[in-house]
């Protein structure tokens, strides 16, 4: 109903109301009471379907718009989010001029999408797709291929994120404004430091999403992306051998 309460105040606001909604919601009520609605009544508002392939409010069951079953098997690790457009079609097929497609993981890309939809010419409705395809689906299907990956031997190579806890203020901001449940706190183990630092526990996907939202908020420098290799090889050892020895030269006697 986002849309649709979007147009019951779209009068008492000074600019053009932003909506939300998921692509369930959108399926399920927004397609009829909210776009439909908007485009008979001229609404200059802005919709942002939140599409990530499934209803996630009632248990990740599959949509119309949920990708391919052959993409899902083929980018196994990746989001399979962009392998279906059933949604783009739909709305450009109801008359929908102003559509955008925009990763929602990428911030600052969303970001400039967002400031454009709300500062443009263009009188009608606006409508931006932000795709990411659900981390829990993503790592159902995951993780019984990295297990037999292991199992045979080969190597896997995981993406985990972290925060330098000797750069981190403290301010929490990067928390407040991410919302990852894999995102908390923890004392400092400076006792000079009286603020809890930041921290990424072990729940932490890989998504990468924390330093995106940090990079696009101009936080601080803290976040980092780590490698974690299983299985590794020669090189990755060797190579382990030679960063360990410059980081320990660098480091202040």
């Amino acid at each position: 109903m986002s849309l649709a309460s979007a147009a019951g105040v779209k009068n008492l606001m000074s600019r053009r109301p932003v909506a939300i909604m998921g692509d369930g919601g959108f399926w399920h009520n927004g397609l009829l009471s909210g776009v439909t609605s908007a485009l008979l009544n001229k609404g200059d508002g802005v919709l942002v379907v939140m599409k990530n392939g499934y209803s996630s409010a009632t248990g990740t069951q599959e949509l119309l718009s949920t990708p391919p079953e052959d993409l899902r098997r083929t980018l196994a690790g990746k989001s399979a989010a962009h392998g279906d457009v059933t949604i783009e079609k739909t709305l450009e097929g109801m008359g929908v001029r102003w559509l955008r497609r925009v990763n929602n993981y990428r911030v600052s890309d969303v970001a400039k999408t967002l400031r454009e939809a709300l500062t443009t010419t263009y009188r009608g409705l606006k409508v931006i797709v932000a795709e990411g395809e659900c981390q829990l689906e993503r790592q159902r299907r995951l993780r019984p291929q990295v297990a037999e990956r292991l199992k045979r031997g080969e190597r896997v190579v995981r993406e985990r994120f972290g925060v330098d806890e000797d750069v981190c203020t403290g301010d929490h901001s990067c928390v407040r404004l991410s919302g990852c449940p894999s995102l908390t706190v923890k004392p400092a183990a400076d006792p000079l430091k009286v603020d809890p630092v930041a921290y990424v526990n072990s729940g932490c996907v890989g998504c990468g999403l924390c330093g995106e939202v940090a990079h696009a908020a101009v936080l601080c420098p803290s976040f980092f992306r780590a490698e974690i290799v299983q299985n590794p090889r020669g090189w990755d050892r060797f190579a382990h051998r030679v960063r360990s020895a410059v980081i320990g030269w660098l480091q202040p006697a």
